[in-house]
């Protein structure tokens, strides 16, 4: 009996034994899982921190945009308003212009006028000085006809 009450505890020890072996085994086993969890938590952790950092930059870069945006926007009125002032200092000195250029149109036509006037005038009076010298002429050769055919 003490035989069989030791046999069962050496069975009873032994099956002890082997669960504490499994029971050991499968800790070991949920500790190198917890393990590689921790690694891929720390991973995470890292990469996590990297977004982190490079979200920063991204808000910095649009912050930065968001500035040059509002310069290139304030330049841009800047730039319309002084071209929309050259532009009507612009109309103003091209009705200048064309004023001065109307303004010269008249005297040339006036001048034009006062030309065609006076060659029109000269023209008359010298007409008007060879009718009255030819008629001169023909009474003189009238009166010595000799003169007429020393010229003819």
């Amino acid at each position: 009996m003490f035989k069989q009450k030791y046999d069962k505890r050496r069975t009873l020890s032994q099956q002890i034994a082997a669960l504490t072996t499994t029971v050991t085994e499968k800790f070991n086993e949920i500790d190198g899982r917890l393990d590689k969890l921790q690694a891929g938590q720390d991973d995470l952790r890292t990469k996590y921190g990297e977004m982190n950092e490079k979200q920063g930059h991204i808000v910095n870069a649009q912050k930065t945009i968001a500035k040059m945006q509002a310069d290139l926007q304030h330049t841009v009125e800047e730039q319309g308003a002084k071209l929309e002032e050259d532009f009507t200092d612009m109309k103003a000195t091209q009705a200048s212009i064309q004023h001065d250029i109307a303004r010269i149109n008249r005297k040339m036509v006036v001048e034009a006028g006062v030309r065609d006037t006076m060659h029109e005038s000269v023209f008359t009076t010298q007409d008007s000085h060879y009718r009255d010298l030819d008629r001169r002429l023909r009474l003189v050769e009238a009166h010595f006809p000799e003169l007429g055919q020393q010229g003819a």
